[in-house]
């Protein structure tokens, strides 16, 4: 009863937060129009980097980043199996 209930929250949630090129109205949905965000720089409070590309190319990019997000869960962290060496390890502190 409890996970229902959980489900039902979170189904609500990504209901509410639907964009309206999904809902079916909003602005124009040509894939070729141009969009741009603006996108802080990793380090700096203050400087952000304006990026500029195509609808269909920011869902690209938003598809490529959620697989290689889900990849990276499922495979786990690429390591260093044991007994390697690396520069860190071997460098007294």
């Amino acid at each position: 009863m409890r996970t229902g209930l959980i489900w039902a929250a979170a189904l609500a949630a990504v209901a509410a937060t639907a964009t309206p090129a999904a809902t079916g109205g909003g602005k124009d949905q040509d894939p070729n129009r141009e969009v741009c965000k603006s996108r802080p720089v990793i380090g700096s409070r203050l400087q952000r980097v304006r990026e500029c590309h195509t609808a269909q190319q920011w869902e690209e990019m938003k598809a490529q980043e959620r697989a290689g997000l889900l990849r990276k869960q499922y495979n786990g962290a690429p390591g260093c199996p044991e007994g390697c060496q690396t520069p860190m390890a071997t460098k007294p502190f």
